[in-house]
């Protein structure tokens, strides 16, 4: 028995060595051309917030929920999305920390997925299979858990994968405590760190558990109809009255109530605060909606779910595994069946599910198109026990016939194991192979454009802060860059506030900067875009003025009204958040934006107040005059035009003193005569977590157009004000709540286990 787990140990040490051969090369990787520059960016931000922690200007919960300015006018990311793995690498390092956890799990995942199959009681031989499958699995980059979703040429998931990377013992472990009532607190734990990576995969692995108990209610179900035994009512009320299946459901009870209370600092909020985080239109519907029946059955039966570019011999194991898992006595391979056709249908998505998929918590603006990684998950478990299943059968056929000694086989399937492998890892070595070379390309061509680069970026460092308009996607951005990365993605990388870039979409404003014109200063004084750095063959507007030059970046200034603008809103919008953008772009093309008038945004279900000239949005692209009550349609009639409006107001104030804070904003405001309506708009997206004191007294404040904070000045007279973002108090309390509880449950644990210890010796 010891020489066939050495033997296995040593399959396990090839495949890991294999993958140190193919992606030794991201520990190169100098800048990076997809998501993870976005990850690196969350890394810089908690390392500046870590540095005024020790400095004592911050408290440690601006770790859990602080504003990050570097896209769309900003957002509390933190409050919407898994960040504590990136407050870790902020502490003890940087982007190399980065780099090398991120590879060093590429490398791993494997044995955790071994060990994961290990704790779900699988033993040695198929655990191997599990653990092969899981490193060999290959799509044409459908964000799923093989390498092209996580290495350097491909999307550069690299929060997906440190969920996944945890996901098989935390599922493991989960599993192992409802049927044995054994590690609570690991099942806890590591269920805890897949959220904290990736809230997404997290909440699709939470969907699968109670379908353990499930099978655990109904393991002969069917078979007891077709034999005629009872009905179906009565089969399952006598299964539900099982005292086993009673003890599985108050274990899972437990288990799901612990570990959404370990996470309810992060949950409450994400949900109470919906309202304020984007559903955007410019990321691509499947998305939201995954690519439907239709592509999706066409990609699974092509194999290019599991084996593109390569025979479908995981795709047919992972098939017939499934079917074997219905029919066989296996509860274990039963459970992962179903949950395998949960995933599935649930991949289909709203393409295909409609509005049903909305009905699960949180579906209504999750990726779809992401649930392919719990496909892929029970999949590589079903495939790999199918293989293992033939693998028996041919042991058993081998001792009936007396056709040798059945011990060899074990070994026999060892030696098979090479050439399976060199097999299954052929397209992943030749995608590697691609990833080494353009990496090594990439690094040249960085180290090349770096001193340039730096020298601006020390220029804009010395600067007084403003936002950075370098191109962006949709124009001669993508062309513009450092080394082989765009240089709107190096720059938010490296702190500065970026526009047109969206790495997420989540801010409110991500829409309608999209048609941000560069040609226009209007623009310029709305999104505070103080500098712009151009190539040398795009004409510079007539409005800007060249600082300095280094190489192929020419860096240029633009006078324009800082984080403050002084404005009036003389028009309300009541409207839900989805039906916002049409709005605004035409609002752009109006009066009222160039002067300053900034409408209202109505996002409650109360009356109008009477101040303000209503108008409701009823969908996209209708809306209703709530004075007349006359529904009419944006693009035959413009809300913002003069004749269906009051007439132009102008505004009395000012502003002086503009200043940038650790968490905030200072200015001086002075109205110079009554004047209704009138307010200050900070050009940050508005969200409740900001605080705003008017002369020391705290003030409501309102979203405006685009999505700004609107501050109420209307009286005459002459204001401090200080804009400052404050954790949420939610977010505080359940901070402290979960300490207290979880640290009250750890000290009677170890009172327990001393007591226990005691009365042994």
């Amino acid at each position: 028995m010891e020489k066939k787990k050495l033997l296995i140990v040593i399959c396990l040490l090839l495949i890991v060595g294999i993958n140190f051969y193919l992606y030794s090369a991201e520990f190169k990787v100098l800048v990076d051309p997809n998501d993870n520059i976005f990850q690196y960016a969350l890394i810089d931000e908690a390392k500046d917030i870590w540095k005024q922690i020790f400095a004592g200007k911050l408290s440690p919960i601006y770790l859990l929920d602080s504003w990050n300015e570097r896209w769309a006018e900003g957002f509390a990311l933190s409050s919407y999305y898994a960040h504590l793995p990136q407050a870790v690498m902020a502490l003890f390092g940087g982007f190399k920390l980065f780099v090398v956890v991120r590879t060093v799990m590429l490398i791993l995942m494997p044995l955790m997925f071994f060990f994961g199959a290990r704790i779900l009681g699988v033993s040695w031989l198929p655990s191997l299979l599990v653990s092969l499958f899981s490193q060999t699995i290959f799509t044409d980059g459908l964000y799923g858990i093989d390498v092209s979703s996580f290495i350097w040429r491909g999307w550069g998931l690299s929060a997906q994968l440190m969920a996944v990377f945890f996901l098989p013992v935390a599922f493991a472990y989960a599993v192992d405590y409802f049927e044995t009532k054994r590690n609570l607190g690991k099942a806890i734990f590591f269920n805890f760190l897949v959220a904290s990576c990736h809230f997404g995969i997290f909440s699709l692995a939470l969907l699968g558990y109670p379908v353990y108990w499930v099978v655990s209610v109904m393991p002969n179900i069917f078979r007891n109809l077709d034999s005629g035994q009872a009905r179906m009512t009565n089969q399952i009320l006598k299964l539900v009255q099982d005292d086993n299946s009673k003890k599985i459901f108050v274990r899972l009870a437990k288990f799901l109530s612990l570990t959404l209370f370990s996470l309810s600092y992060f949950i409450i909020p994400f949900f109470t605060q919906g309202q304020y985080r984007n559903f955007s239109v410019w990321d691509p519907i499947w998305k939201f909606d995954s690519w439907g029946i239709r592509q999706i059955i066409i990609w699974f039966l092509n194999g290019d779910m599991f084996d593109f570019g390569r025979l479908p011999f995981i795709t047919l194991s992972v098939i017939f595994g499934a079917f074997l898992g219905f029919a066989g006595k296996n509860k274990l391979f039963r459970f992962l069946s179903l949950l395998f056709v949960l995933y599935f249908v649930l991949f289909l998505g709203r393409a295909t599910l409609g509005g049903l998929i909305d009905l699960i918590p949180g579906f209504s603006e999750f990726h779809q198109h992401r649930i392919i990684v719990l496909v892929q998950f029970t999949g590589i478990f079903l495939g790999a026990w199918l293989l293992y299943r033939l693998l028996l059968k041919i042991n058993s056929l081998i001792t009936k016939y007396e056709l040798g000694n059945a011990n060899y086989i074990y070994i026999g399937v060892i030696i098979l194991f090479i050439p399976l492998f060199i097999f299954l890892e052929k397209p992943l070595i030749n995608y590697a192979k691609d990833n080494s070379v353009w990496i090594d390309r990439s690094n040249k061509a960085f180290i090349q454009d770096k001193p340039n680069y730096e020298k601006i970026k020390a220029k804009l460092t010395s600067l007084p802060r403003a936002r950075v308009y370098v191109g962006r996607p949709g124009n001669w951005g993508r062309q513009f860059t450092v080394g082989e990365t765009p240089l709107y993605m190096v720059l938010s990388q490296d702190g500065f506030p970026t526009i047109g870039f969206l790495p997420e979409s989540w801010s409110p404003n991500s829409d309608p900067e999209q048609f941000f014109n560069e040609n226009d200063i209007n623009f310029y004084n709305l999104y505070n875009v103080g500098y712009s750095i151009l190539p040398q063959d795009i004409k510079p507007p007539v409005f800007t003025k060249l600082i300095t030059k280094e190489g192929k970046y020419s860096l240029y200034e633009i006078n324009t009204t800082g984080w403050f603008a002084a404005g009036i809103s003389n028009i309300a919008v009541k409207s839900k958040k989805t039906e916002l953008l049409n709005p605004t772009r035409l609002w752009f093309e109006t009066d009222l934006f160039k002067n300053g008038d900034y409408p209202m945004i109505d996002l409650s279900k109360k009356q109008p107040d009477g101040k303000r000239w209503y108008i409701q949005m009823t969908d996209k692209n209708n809306w209703i005059n709530l004075n007349d009550g006359k529904e009419r349609n944006l693009w035959q009639a413009n809300p913002f035009g003069t004749s269906l409006q009051r007439p132009l107001q102008k505004h009395t104030i000012s502003t002086s003193q503009q200043q940038k804070l650790i968490n905030g904003y200072k200015t001086m405001v002075d109205v110079s005569e009554d004047c209704p309506n009138c307010i200050l708009v900070l050009k940050q997206s508005f969200h409740p977590n900001w605080q705003v004191r008017v002369n020391g007294e705290k003030v409501n404040t309102f979203p405006v157009f685009p999505f700004y904070i609107g501050i109420p000045v209307e009286k005459v007279g002459s204001y401090e004000v200080l804009s400052e973002y404050k954790p949420g108090v939610l977010k505080g309390i359940f901070v402290w709540l979960e300490i207290l509880v979880f640290g009250y449950i750890f000290v009677v644990f170890l009172s327990k286990r001393a007591k226990v210890k005691k009365i042994e010796r």
